[in-house]
């Protein structure tokens, strides 16, 4: 294959003899064969040879794919001769005939880390050692999660995302249902419009490091949300986030610029630029503290003239706590902000404060699901002639759902089922919507 793989604390005579123990299975129990292919296969792989062990147990694997003796000698040796998607899929069917077989789990975590997929290689590490498995096999998982740490900081390592979803949105243009106002007909881009969607996207993301405590994070994306029955407001935005992370003990400190250019229905809409200031704290319990402090600006195109009411500069202050272990977690986070109105008169000035809560849940095989709930109350500055004669406030609520299927419909890919409903409650009917959406994507890393 050309690809130096990574090997720590995983000699093959060792993980062979945990297989046979742990399974209760000699190759001389087998039947005439097959029993003298398991005992050439280990041999093989003793001896350094997996590509031939791999050539000699391929055949077989319709025969005595599910015995997990077979299933385990074929996924080393599919490892060990760069067959990945072989390996994740023999160790896959080992686990699910003996979920507590640790050394199957260990070389698991091993093929998804030479696979690239190191968030999944992590799970499967982290699993391990909150199941308190044979030294021998705490120490390779412990090695492999540093190396995991270590490697990205010393050369920089790229991960990059493709996406490709698709869904309905019952209101796709988020605005309200009714078709009058005041008496007034309204604009059919201006009332609820209900659609399919599709969408599409494309991220790469590198950590370097900067100096000996420090590390520079880059992430760029591009995506485009196309929608069947409402293209008024087909969407593209572009978007870059850069960060510089200082320190490496229970406290981070950490320094972002970001910023956004987004197209609607193919022309420039607008675009942001935003700095932060943030400071995280872990604790030994598995809680985690965070506070962030944002100042920014949001700019509309002059293809959009009249939107320039709501160019603002903004504000935002926000402080979680969260709390994660084995596998699960959930957190609160409080914040409060500020838009304040390039244009002078604008009636577009308002304080914001909100409540969001999350928590999840994750098995060692990656799937997971997560909700999101989140409250936000927005005041907006009286400004005599504005908002007929109100003073404007809404209360928004929101609502999400989003699951992690791995290695489904195939290896290397995950399926992102997403639920979300939004309500925005507003003192002047106008402004007043409700949202449901649900979508399907079709994630893949490398």
């Amino acid at each position: 294959m050309g690809r130096r793989r990574t090997q720590i604390g995983l000699a093959h005579v060792r993980s062979l003899l945990l297989a046979f123990s742990f399974f209760g299975v000699s190759p001389a129990l087998a039947d005439g064969a097959a029993s003298a292919a398991l005992e050439e296969a280990r041999r093989l792989i003793a001896d350094g040879r997996a590509a031939e062990a791999h050539r000699l147990l391929a055949p077989r694997e319709i025969e005595m794919a599910g015995q997990p003796l077979f299933d385990y000698l074929f996924g080393v040796a599919a490892l060990d001769s760069g067959h990945m998607a072989e390996a994740i899929s023999a160790f896959g069917r080992v686990l699910a005939a003996t979920p507590e077989a640790a050394s199957a789990r260990l070389e698991l975590g091993r093929a998804l880390f030479e696979s690239g997929d190191r968030a999944a290689a992590r799970r499967q590490f982290d699993w391990l050692l909150s199941q308190r498995p044979a030294p021998s096999v705490q120490a390779a998982a412990a090695a492999y999660l540093r190396a995991m740490d270590r490697p990205a900081r010393a050369a920089g390592s790229w991960t990059r995302t493709f996406e490709f979803g698709g869904g309905y949105d019952s209101n796709a243009n988020a605005s309200t249902n009714e078709r009058t106002f005041l008496g007034i007909m309204l604009d059919p881009s201006n009332v609820e419009t209900p659609s399919a969607f599709g969408t599409a996207s494309f991220s790469v993301g590198n950590v370097r490091p900067v100096g000996e405590r420090s590390r520079a994070v880059a992430v760029a994306r591009i995506g485009h949300r196309w929608n069947a029955d409402a293209d008024f407001v087909d969407q593209t935005i572009a978007t870059l986030d850069t960060a510089f992370d200082f320190g490496d003990g229970p406290t981070i400190f950490s320094l972002g610029i970001g910023g956004h250019y987004g197209l609607l229905d193919g022309e420039a809409h607008q675009w942001g630029a935003s700095a932060d200031l943030g400071v995280t704290h872990r604790y030994d319990s598995g809680w985690q503290a965070r506070v962030l402090l944002r100042t920014g600006m949001l700019r509309y195109d002059e293809n959009f003239g009249t939107l320039s009411v709501l160019d603002a500069d903004r504000h935002l202050g926000a402080i979680s706590l969260q709390r994660a272990r084995d596998g699960r977690g959930f957190g609160f986070t409080a914040f409060a902000g500020r838009d304040d109105p390039r244009e002078p008169g604008s009636a577009f000035a308002n304080d914001r404060r909100g409540l969001q809560f999350n928590s999840f849940s994750q098995s060692a095989a990656g799937n997971g699901v997560q909700l999101r709930i989140g409250y936000q109350d927005v005041d907006y500055d009286n400004r005599p002639g504005f908002f007929f004669g109100r003073d404007r406030a809404d209360q928004i609520m929101s609502a999400t759902i989003t699951g992690v299927i791995g290695d489904w419909p195939a290896p290397m890919l995950k399926l992102l089922p997403v639920i979300s409903w939004i309500s925005n409650d507003s003192n002047i009917p106008l402004y007043e919507y409700i949202r449901f959406e649900f979508g399907l994507t079709l994630q893949r890393s490398f």
